[in-house]
């Protein structure tokens, strides 16, 4: 049976602002350049960096039913999330809208993980994550009532956190023997893959590549790199159910990065979803122990 620990905060608060700050720099990104070509630029970067540093660190390679795992835990945690979220914000869909949607993943994992898994949700991680549901509702109804519609392009965003969720689970079901560094190799590199073939299909053109140019950078070194890495270590020490409670608190601080990047200003909904979020997290990530049997 699998076993998890809590979370440190040494690793969650990097998990929190590599996330975060993604969601306002892709919307950049997007702004300036298609969007699947954009993506397929970052997991092909994204894929070299990190195929050097396994290699550089003599990690050992996955190999047969290893190397297939890998490559179907990265087509849905990289080319259905990513392609989904920024297909989703090329078409109108706010990056703090977004970011909400996504959040969605611990309550969607933690309930497949007890179906599929069979992991036990204690009382204090349902109460988690029933605050992490209410921070994204406060959030997004706020963000609802401003614009005043519901963008239909929600869709896309939709795919990209299904892929997200049934991604971190099939990597805690089926990647947990595979060393974290060449395996984020390979699950890149077959997202870059098939997202740049979707590209070749794709309208549209480059129209400020500096800007394209440098939200391709941060989001590889930070999301790609760094970001990916750090919840893959989150998923080998927490179980995914616990790791993807660390992402009610993105919707929040992404709308307050947004704050600087897009001119967005927080709003009330904005720092009571904060507030919600971070004590969603603290409960979704707590350590459970358990009373010691009677003899």
């Amino acid at each position: 049976m699998h076993t998890s620990r809590s979370i440190p905060l040494s690793l969650a608060a990097p998990i929190v602002f590599f996330w975060a700050s993604g969601y306002p720099t892709g919307a950049l990104g997007v702004a300036a350049a298609p969007p699947f070509l954009l993506t397929a630029v970052r997991l092909t970067l994204a894929a070299t960096v990190l195929t050097a540093i396994a290699l550089v660190r003599r990690a050992v390679w996955p190999t047969g039913g290893g190397l297939g795992h890998s490559a179907a835990a990265g087509l849905l945690t990289h080319a259905m999330q990513f392609g989904g979220c920024y297909g989703g914000m090329a078409a109108g869909v706010h990056a703090s809208v977004t970011a909400l949607v996504i959040s969605m993943n611990p309550v969607l994992t933690a309930a497949l993980a007890a179906v599929l898994l069979r992991e036990r949700l204690s009382r204090w991680r349902l109460l988690g994550l029933a605050l992490g549901v209410l921070a994204v509702l406060v959030t997004l109804g706020g963000q609802v009532a401003a614009e005043g519609e519901w963008n239909p392009a929600i869709l896309l965003t939709l795919i990209g956190l299904l892929g997200f969720s049934a991604g971190g689970l099939y990597q805690q079901r089926y990647c947990g023997g595979i060393d974290l560094r060449s395996g984020a190799a390979v699950q890149t590199a077959a997202a870059a893959l098939v997202i740049g073939v979707i590209a070749l299909f794709e309208h549209g053109h480059v129209t400020h590549w500096a800007q394209a140019g440098i939200s391709v950078v941060w989001l590889v070194i930070t999301g790609s790199v760094l970001g990916v890495s750090c919840y893959l270590r989150a998923v080998a020490v927490g179980g995914a159910a616990r790791a993807s409670a660390l992402f009610s608190a993105v919707p929040p601080f992404t709308a307050v990065l947004a704050w600087p990047l897009l001119g967005e200003t927080p709003s009330v909904a904005v720092v009571l979803g904060i507030a919600l979020a971070t004590t969603a997290c603290v409960l979704g990530t707590r350590t459970e122990t358990r009373a010691p049997a009677r003899v």
